[in-house]
């Protein structure tokens, strides 16, 4: 068994718990493509069998989220579930607020929230927080694609943020809050989308454990990697390729990773540089 599943993660439940228990549901091995917070909910991309050997390419794509926020707040966490540590009175204007929201465009400089799963000397950066340690966490480059003010009535607000992988969303609110110099916490955070993916094609965690065919919602490795050009070869070049060989392409492709088709069958993923395309990584496929 192998493919995708685009799951639509509820909140209160970590990216783990889920794939736990879809592990148990389908008895194979299971990993996801990017972590959702407890209090996030939406598009959890699940990879399923040997599609697990083509994560990098799922984790590396463009997300969006809306986000509601609250201004005059900050917590620990960064959002509405942590400690208060303090309240400020807000007195900016939706005017004010989308102004500074032009001002976080582009490739930013972010600091991970100290709630966070990132690993520091080998622990969770949340565990260190919980026992009262500030984590040292390093500041990440991060690129926001476009940041849109959907719903404003101060202190409330919504926006709509296209970003890089690796983005951490309650630290853009936080960053927010911060140049406002009023303090902004999550209040509601939903991933709509994952590069082509969006929630028109994610199926709920309750109804997929609860399916009687749950295979019925895995789409192909290949049918999920669909948006890569594809690079046909005949059995001699297919076969210096599953080698583990590098070779030279007749036409003209765009720099970049493709899906490599040997024989019309698809065997795995390559990337093609001046002219050259190397294997990158290959399903377990024998040319007779």
């Amino acid at each position: 068994m192998e493919g995708i599943l685009v799951i639509n993660k509820p909140t209160g439940i970590t990216s783990t718990q889920v794939v736990n228990k879809v592990k148990r549901k389908l008895k194979t091995r299971v990993g996801h493509s990017g972590t959702l917070d407890p209090i996030a909910e939406g598009i959890l991309l699940l990879l399923i069998g040997k599609a697990t050997r083509f994560s990098w390419i799922f984790t590396q794509m463009e997300k969006t989220y809306y986000v509601s926020a609250l201004l005059g707040v900050e917590t620990d966490t960064y959002d509405l579930e942590g400690n208060l540590l303090r309240k400020k009175e807000v007195n900016v204007s939706c005017k004010q607020l989308e102004e500074i929201l032009r001002e976080f465009k582009g490739e930013i400089q972010q600091q991970p929230p100290p709630f966070c799963a990132k690993k520091v000397k080998g622990k969770r950066a949340y565990k260190l927080a919980r026992k009262g340690i500030t984590p040292p966490l390093k500041p990440i480059k991060v690129k926001i694609y476009s940041l849109k003010l959907k719903k404003c009535h101060i202190p409330h607000f919504e926006i709509e943020a296209s970003v890089s992988s690796g983005t951490y969303i309650r630290s853009l609110i936080h960053d927010i809050g911060k140049r406002l110099s009023t303090g902004a916490v999550v209040s509601r955070l939903i991933r709509t989308r994952v590069g082509p993916f969006s929630l028109n094609d994610a199926i709920s965690l309750e109804d997929f454990l609860k399916s009687e065919n749950p295979k019925h919602y895995l789409l192909s490795t290949e049918e999920s990697l669909r948006f890569l050009p594809s690079v046909f070869l005949d059995y001699f070049h297919g076969k210096k390729v599953l080698n583990g060989n590098t070779i030279p392409l007749k036409d003209c492709f765009r720099e970049g990773s493709v899906k490599i088709y040997v024989d019309n069958k698809f065997v795995g993923i390559g990337e093609v540089k001046n002219g050259l395309l190397k294997p990158r990584r290959l399903l377990p496929i024998h040319l007779t």
